[in-house]
């Protein structure tokens, strides 16, 4: 498990220099009241996060602006708005876990370099740091010399052999430059992933069918000699790394060109993410550290098979297990390599060299995550918002899922433009609430993901809000609050039991599994506890089976209450049913949905996430017991999502008009604070929304 420390020793000594470095802090206090989407600052001054990367975060570690230590390059690739390459100045100069300045960015179109913008790697070359790179097509290695001092401007290509070109074009591949046989000019290592293959058309095609490649499919670790000078580099063919036993030193692994002298006795050795099922008897090991000793020399390469890498006998893992992008360096400069690793929250983590060894396998620490002076209010990717008062002191706070599958609470410290605590994780007997797949099951995904989305409300009738909460794998679940009003508590989570008339209805695709009446939904689909028949009685409403928008009526049974039979009671006004996501497959669920009265009318809208990014349906009274929504359009004009975005509604300057908060992809918060009713979109400045003239669908 990952150690999370708040309160390292020299943060108080920094404060000074954390408030005076944060540039902007005094424009966050300002109103959000120009009408404009704007990021949700945590507005206190002081506070210190955990470092936001953004999304599928990509390290590239290098002493950027001259000064002696380690500083951050991130790259951030997956996200619509946040994608690109952002500089952390790292503020405490050479210790292990140093504070860092919030990012900057510096590089201004998305995607800028590579291949999905993720292939990046660092190479220290004789003191200079230059970063190697397929472009984005895999027609050319790119070297971005000397970055430092140029800033990706100097892009230089590497030529290749012929047969390295096949791996370029037809592999997902990243390169890096060591001396990997120790004669004194750097050379070429690459990991190779295979790919499916790529397409051609009109004469190219035909040429390509005769073409025979040296690719095969498979993943490779490679090794390409260079026969020239660092100046003149003359690379040879490349040569498939194996195991002793004669093995692919790729076979099973998570590829990252991590080559080190993980053990100091002077050649490199091999470390990755991948399965050992021998040592540990377990279904999924692919988050696990593997080593592989070079039990030969610099010139005669010998590696062993991998071991897992532990800590008092316990594999070492990451927080996030999803989209790790490992990179080898001696952060703390004390002659011992240690491992950054990049997550898809955007979380950097630090897992730094004792300097020990055990059996000939090197000893880290325990993985860390490095800290940043605060800017943007974040919660990790995919973050999925609700807003209520949750610790009973009158201010509506954030609670929030997110990909991990934790469920934070983020305090709101009050003011007119409200400033903001570090999310704290909610707990179940006293561990955080992490909802991720505990099984196996046949043909999904490993146990890396959460995507937690909730639901908070009076769901058992005790005065006390509880949570409903939704994940990867479809599972609703009732976490009952056992605390008081200003100190909750939260019980062991439970699933809900529905009275199905027949068979239970199960999506035609989910990774979960439900026993005997239990609802499973949707996968990643919000729930929302509303009274839709108005009988006093909190229902469920969220997306069915087959993806229509429907509640889940609650009855007492026995003095118990009870799910009833699913409900298609929302409807467009020409009658039909309201089916929100049409998608099949693994593209079915995903959507976030709200309730609120959005125009003023007394009547609770729809707000759904959607593309671009949020769309509303308002509500035009019932007919015939079921309520009809009429499509509007969208709410907001820009892009946001890349999964979907979790909208919900807010008045955090309790002005009485509902503005829009969304959690994005990025974890980061998004807020549009309405100056009135007769504004419902920023895609309009006069005059109140029409209807849409198209349809609504799910994009």
């Amino acid at each position: 498990m990952i150690q999370r420390k708040k309160d390292y020793v020299f943060v108080l000594s920094l404060f000074l220099l954390v408030s005076c470095s944060s540039e902007g802090d005094k424009n966050d206090e300002r109103m959000y009241g120009d009408n404009l989407l704007h990021k949700l600052a945590y507005n206190n001054p002081g506070l210190v996060v955990d470092l936001d990367a953004g999304f599928k975060a990509v390290p590239m570690p290098m002493d950027f602006d001259g000064d002696g230590d380690l500083d951050l390059l991130i790259s951030e690739s997956a996200s619509y708005t946040e994608s690109g390459i952002f500089y952390f100045e790292n503020l405490s100069g050479n210790v292990p876990l140093p504070l860092f300045r919030r990012r900057m960015k510096v590089s201004f179109e998305r995607r800028r370099l590579g291949d999905d913008g993720a292939r990046f790697q660092v190479s220290d070359v004789q003191g200079r740091m230059h970063v190697l790179t397929p472009d984005r097509v895999r027609e050319k290695l790119l070297l971005y010399k000397d970055v430092p001092e140029n800033v990706f401007w100097d892009e230089n290509e590497v030529i290749l052999p012929e047969e390295g070109y096949d791996y370029l074009h037809n592999c997902k591949s990243e390169w890096k430059l060591i001396d990997f046989d120790g004669d004194g000019v750097h050379d070429l290592v690459a990991v190779a992933t295979g790919d499916r293959p790529r397409s051609y058309r009109g004469k190219v095609a035909k040429l390509a069918e005769k073409i025979e490649y040296v690719t095969d499919g498979e993943n490779h670790v490679l090794f390409l000699k260079n026969n020239g000078t660092d100046d003149t580099p003359v690379y040879d063919v490349p040569k498939r790394l194996l195991k002793s036993d004669g093995s692919s030193l790729a076979e099973g692994l998570s590829l990252k060109p991590m080559f080190a002298d993980f053990d100091n006795d002077g050649d490199y050795d091999f470390l990755s993410i991948g399965k050992n099922q021998e040592s540990f008897e377990v279904e999924w090991n692919d988050d696990f550290l593997i080593y592989f000793e070079n039990t030969g020399s610099p010139t005669n390469h010998e590696f062993s098979s991998g071991k897992v890498l532990t800590i008092d006998k316990l594999p070492i893992q990451f927080e996030s297990r999803a989209t790790m992008h490992l990179v080898a360096v001696d952060w703390d400069k004390d002659g011992y390599t240690d491992i950054l690793a990049g997550d898809e929250d955007g979380k950097i983590s630090y897992l730094r060299h004792t300097g020990k060894f055990n059996q000939g396998l090197p000893q880290f620490e325990a993985p860390v995550f490095f800290q940043q002076e605060a800017k943007y209010v974040d919660f990790g990717a995919l973050a999925a918002p609700r807003v209520f008062d949750w610790d009973g002191d009158g201010l509506d706070d954030i609670i929030s899922g997110n990909g991990v599958g934790h469920i934070g609470f983020i305090k709101n410290r009050g003011g007119k433009t409200p400033s903001w605590d570090a999310p704290e994780l909610l707990e179940v007997g006293g561990k955080p609430i992490r909802l991720i797949q505990n099984e196996a099951l046949p043909n999904t995904e490993p146990p890396i993901w959460g995507y937690t989305t909730i639901d908070v409300g009076y769901w058992d009738e005790d005065d006390l809000p509880d949570i409903l909460a939704n994940e990867h794998n479809g599972n609703v679940v009732f976490f009952k609050n056992i605390g008081t009003r200003t100190s909750p508590a939260l019980d062991f989570p439970k699933p809900l039991p529905v009275m199905w008339e027949g068979d239970p209805l199960r999506p035609a695709w989910v990774p979960g599994v439900a026993n005997d009446s239990e609802l499973l939904a949707p996968w990643r689909t919000s729930p929302f506890i509303m009274d839709v028949n108005e009988d006093g009685l909190n229902d469920l409403v969220m997306l069915d089976h087959e993806g229509y928008l429907a509640a889940y009526p609650r009855k007492k049974v026995e003095g118990q209450l009870v799910l009833a039979h699913p409900q298609r009671n929302f409807i467009y006004p020409d009658g039909r049913a309201i089916l929100l996501n049409q998608r099949q497959g693994s593209s079915s669920g995903r959507l976030k949905i709200t309730f609120h009265d959005w125009d003023g009318d007394g009547l609770e809208d729809l707000i759904v996430s959607s593309k671009p990014a949020v769309d509303w349906m308002k509500n035009k009274g019932k007919k015939d017991g079921k309520i009809v929504l009429e499509y509007m359009g969208r709410v907001l004009s820009q892009t946001l999502m890349g999964h979907t975005d979790g909208p919900v509604a807010s008045d955090f300057n309790n002005d009485g008009v509902p503005d829009l908060l969304v959690g994005t992809e990025t974890g980061q918060f998004y807020y549009w604070q309405r100056s009135g009713y007769d504004i419902t979109t920023t895609m309009t400045s006069v005059g109140r929304q029409q209807p849409a003239n198209y349809s609504y669908f799910k994009r």
